[in-house]
This record gives C-alpha cells, sequence and structure tokens, in this order.
C-alpha cells in the first residue's frame, strides 16, 4: 500500500482487499476527499483497476449507493460493483477513470476550437437525465425518498442557517417573514411539479468521460430522491463549476424541452417549463450556498468558497427572470430583499 502513515482504518481497508483478492498484490492510494464523509481509493490489481469506496459506517451509509446503482445501472453506465462489505462501508468497483466532465468542457472551452465538441457532451449528458427520468418511478419509489416539503424546507435552511450568518445578516421579524413565504412558494410550485427519479447532484464533477467510448460515466448518485423534473437539468445547465452565459443556458433549455419531448410527456408549454426549471434552480441554489459555507466552516474545505459567486449570480439571475416570467408576490419581495440587504453584505465577502 502506498502511504507513508497508514491510518487504523486504511489497514482495516488493506486487510479487506487481503480477502477479496487472495494470494494477489495489490496496490491502492488514497483519492482526495470530495464533499462528503466517504474517502477514495484507486486500487490496482495486477493489470486491473478499481475504484474503492471507504464509507466509515458511523459516518456513511452505503446502502443507498448500492441500491441506486442497481436501479440506474440498466439505463445509464454507474460503476460496476465488484464487492461489497456493508457493515465496515467498503466497496470495490470499476474504476471509471480520471477525466471528468467539468476539465473536458473546461478544455474544450478554452481552446474554442471546436465547441462542437462541448455541444456533444451537453447533448449527451441531457440525454442521461431523461434516460433516469425514464425509469419506473412506482418501481424506483419503492427504494427512494420523496424530494417533498420536508426535504426542501431542510436543504433550504441551510441558507440561513449557514450562508446568511457567515457573510453578517440576521433575519428580523419582517425578513423572517419573507423568508417563510419565498420557502413555501418555492415548495408549493417544486412539488407540482411531474416527478420522476432524480441523480440530485447531476453536474460535471459528477461525470466521467470513458476513454474511447461515446458514454459518459455516471457517479455520486446515492443521495438520489423523487422529485422534480427540472432539478437534474439546473444542475448541470446552472453548475457551480463552469460559467456559460445565459442565452447558452436557454438554448440549453430548449433543446432539453425538445428531446424529452416535454409537450408531448407533460403537456407543458416551453414557457412553463422554463418557469419550472428557475424555480427549481432557485431551490438548489440558495441549498448549495449552505453547502459551501458549512463545508468551510465546519469541514475545513475551502476551495468550494471560489464558486460562491457563480452560485449567486445563478440565484439572481433566476429570481429576475422570475420577476419577468412568474410575477410572484413571494418571489419579488425576496429578490428586492437579496439586492438591498444581501448583495452588499456578500460583495463585503467575495
Amino acid at each position: 500500500m502506498t502511504s507513508t502513515a497508514i491510518s487504523p482504518r486504511d489497514q482495516q481497508l488493506h486487510r479487506w482487499l487481503a480477502q477479496v483478492f487472495p494470494n494477489q498484490e495489490f496496490n491502492h492510494s488514497r483519492l482526495p476527499g470530495d464533499a462528503s464523509f466517504r474517502g477514495y481509493h484507486r486500487l490496482t490489481v495486477g493489470d486491473d483497476k478499481y475504484i474503492v469506496m471507504d464509507a466509515p459506517p458511523e459516518k456513511e451509509s452505503v446502502a443507498e449507493f448500492i441500491a441506486v446503482d442497481k436501479l440506474m445501472a440498466d439505463v445509464v453506465h454507474v460503476p460496476h460493483l465488484v464487492a461489497i462489505d456493508e457493515v465496515q462501508g467498503f466497496i470495490v468497483m470499476e474504476d471509471l477513470g480520471a477525466t471528468d466532465f467539468a476539465d473536458v468542457i473546461a478544455n474544450d472551452v478554452n481552446n474554442r476550437e471546436d465547441m462542437a465538441a462541448t455541444e456533444r457532451h451537453y447533448q449527451r449528458a441531457m440525454q442521461e437525465i431523461i434516460a433516469i427520468q425514464r425509469l419506473d418511478v412506482a418501481k424506483a419509489g419503492e427504494i427512494l425518498p420523496s424530494y417533498g416539503d420536508a426535504l426542501l424546507t431542510r436543504e433550504m435552511g441551510l441558507f440561513s442557517e449557514w450562508f446568511l450568518p457567515y457573510i453578517g445578516v440576521s433575519l428580523n421579524e419582517q425578513a423572517t417573514k419573507l423568508w417563510q413565504d419565498v420557502q413555501a412558494a418555492i415548495i408549493g410550485q417544486v412539488t407540482a411539479q411531474p416527478q420522476g427519479v432524480v441523480h440530485r447532484d447531476f453536474h460535471s464533477r459528477n461525470l466521467m468521460v470513458l476513454e474511447g467510448r461515446d458514454d459518459l460515466g455516471v457517479i455520486d448518485f446515492q443521495d438520489a430522491v423523487i422529485g422534480a423534473y427540472t432539478y437534474d437539468l439546473a444542475s448541470l445547465l446552472r453548475d457551480a463549476y463552469i460559467n456559460f452565459d445565459e442565452n447558452w443556458v436557454s438554448a440549453h433549455i430548449a433543446k432539453f424541452y425538445e428531446l424529452a419531448d416535454i409537450e408531448q410527456r407533460y403537456g407543458k408549454s416551453l414557457a412553463e417549463f422554463i418557469i419550472d426549471f428557475n424555480v427549481m434552480s432557485m431551490q438548489r441554489h440558495l441549498k448549495v450556498l449552505g453547502i459551501f459555507i458549512r463545508l468551510y466552516q465546519r469541514d475545513g474545505k475551502d476551495r468550494y468558497l471560489g464558486n460562491m459567486p457563480k452560485v449567486m449570480g445563478d440565484l439572481m439571475y433566476a429570481l429576475g427572470a422570475l420577476k419577468q416570467q412568474a410575477d410572484n408576490a413571494a418571489f419579488n419581495a425576496f429578490y428586492d430583499w437579496l439586492n438591498t440587504v444581501v448583495m452588499p453584505k456578500f460583495n463585503e465577502k467575495f
């Protein structure tokens, strides 16, 4: 094992791997961490390469990962699971490579010689969302929770619990009422949207470009739910890690609308779909602003702070668009409050 300081957990993993691959030489090295308590190792056994998930059972369960992997395996390329130990929290799985969608897109955009490559990648990613959405909801609902009022509220609560205190904004009685009203408005509209299987973190860091294949690998899907049909598209097109302008976003919303046959399947016009998309975007951005601050303050992960201006810009755009598209009193009041109270404090920090 390639390590200078071997932790008890790594020793535990090494012993388990010796049981999984008896009488075989292997090496494993820890990969940089993600935004959770899970750890990952790159494993080499002879000429074969794998990824090992290390999910300490007192902090993370692998049960959801296993269940969702099996659910999605028929429609998208999720990692094949080679060996599982639920009790210890270890999984050996297929290695989908080290090239994620974000790096490929960044390279395409920087070169700007062939943006057609970028478009092919995004078309493929949108097709993956459509494939996931066409999973049988009744069957999926047996293992996936609902993205309903309680979860939506808990996620948006990260905005008031972590983000607002960090930038120095407190909620007085009037602002508290405004915040409650906008959450209620978001939940009402999101839960009324057509429902399907939602990956729930479908962005460029969780899509792997597979070498020599016209395919994308999908990872980090263990938090999948039954929820709104716009969530994964909002994650993809208003990605915290890739910055395209809103003309590009609008064009790809329209493209997805055609590819997914939204009018035929759900009876929604493009204008209605765009409103649904922006409301869902708003919920996601509120959550992400809170998550990024929590990752910094609680977990010591400051690398996400550089993405805060992008996320805030996306939130303000979605709300501004809704002022023109939906004319919802709660959204309008919240937009004005963000502009006058929150943005000055945000700009001081970022």
